[in-house]
């Protein structure tokens, strides 16, 4: 159930690139005779022009538990002999294998790559290189735009956002078809940022709401990143930390405190406000009344 696809396929196999997409890890794999290069250099950039049907990708989904595990000795030399990456759980710093390993990956410098899921929702799938876009697009759906990438504008979010004009703008940015990415807590914070009532009818929003609200997301997203994200107790990053992005969040479970833009918080503007939580969408939503209108 863990691993889906024809093993064999991964077999003699170079990882070309790791990439990453919505919820899905992918690693493309190559053929190690389409890589004629040296192991002690650097693969040159058109030594990776490989055609994308002889290509093999693993797809990777963690879901409520998954962790990936890199161990072997020669990781020693970076600082430790294990990596690890993904839900904590108790067994992920025990002996590998363990009773939660689902798939081991053996490579030829002696590194193993586990991976171990708990309550076995999690999967990985082998893809041919030339089904990956119509597979990936059955997993995820259609995903909207990466929103840290310079090709997202304001106009690109307003004219996605357009398409879901009735909806309340924090549930529409929260559809992952008008950008990628964005959850709950996230949503809450970029309309504080903005300050925008997350109520607010899409339709009604003016062009400068939607280049704030833009630049709300982009700096939240952003922030997220430097604090390792906002999950305290069910993901780790591969050097085991946690993320304390929420120590730093603005809104999100601050029910009743005041609003951080006011002085008695240290902030620049004698607000007077105190946070409110409300129900969107179903989805808890935190928000200054006076700040955001």
């Amino acid at each position: 159930k863990s691993f889906i696809g024809n093993s064999s396929l991964a077999e003699d196999r170079t990882i070309l690139k790791i990439w990453r997409r919505g919820k899905l890890l992918g690693m493309d794999l190559a053929k190690n005779r389409l890589l004629a290069a040296d192991n002690s250099q650097l693969v040159k950039k058109e030594k990776l022009r490989v055609n994308r049907k002889q290509l093999i990708t693993l797809l990777f989904h963690l879901k409520m538990s998954g962790q990936l595990i890199w161990e072997g000795s020669r990781l020693k030399t970076v600082g430790s002999s294990k990596f690890i990456g993904g839900h904590p759980t108790r067994n992920m710093l025990d002996e590998m294998p363990n009773s939660h390993t689902r798939v081991i990956f053996s490579f030829s410098d002696g590194l193993h790559l586990y991976f171990n899921d708990q309550r076995k929702f999690g999967w990985v799938k082998i893809v041919q290189g030339s089904k990956l876009k119509i597979k990936s697009e059955e997993i995820l759906g259609k995903l909207g735009p990466e929103p840290l990438k310079k090709t997202f504008t304001w106009k690109i979010l307003k004219n996605n956002l357009m398409k879901h004009k009735s909806m309340p703008v924090k549930v529409a940015i929260m559809d992952q078809s008008v950008v990628a990415g964005v959850g709950n807590i996230y949503a809450n914070e970029a309309c504080f940022d903005a300050k925008i009532d997350p109520c607010t009818k899409v339709s009604s929003m003016s062009d400068k709401q939607f280049q704030k609200l833009y630049s709300g997301i982009v700096r939240v997203l952003k922030d997220g990143i430097k604090y390792g994200g906002s999950t305290r107790v069910h993901f780790v990053d591969p050097e085991g930390r946690k993320g304390y992005f929420l120590d730093y969040a603005h809104v999100y479970g601050k029910e009743g405190y005041p609003c951080k833009r006011s002085l008695r918080s240290g902030g620049f503007k004698d607000c007077f406000g105190k946070i409110k939580k409300i129900t969107l969408g179903g989805r808890g939503t935190y928000l200054c009344p006076n700040c955001q209108k």
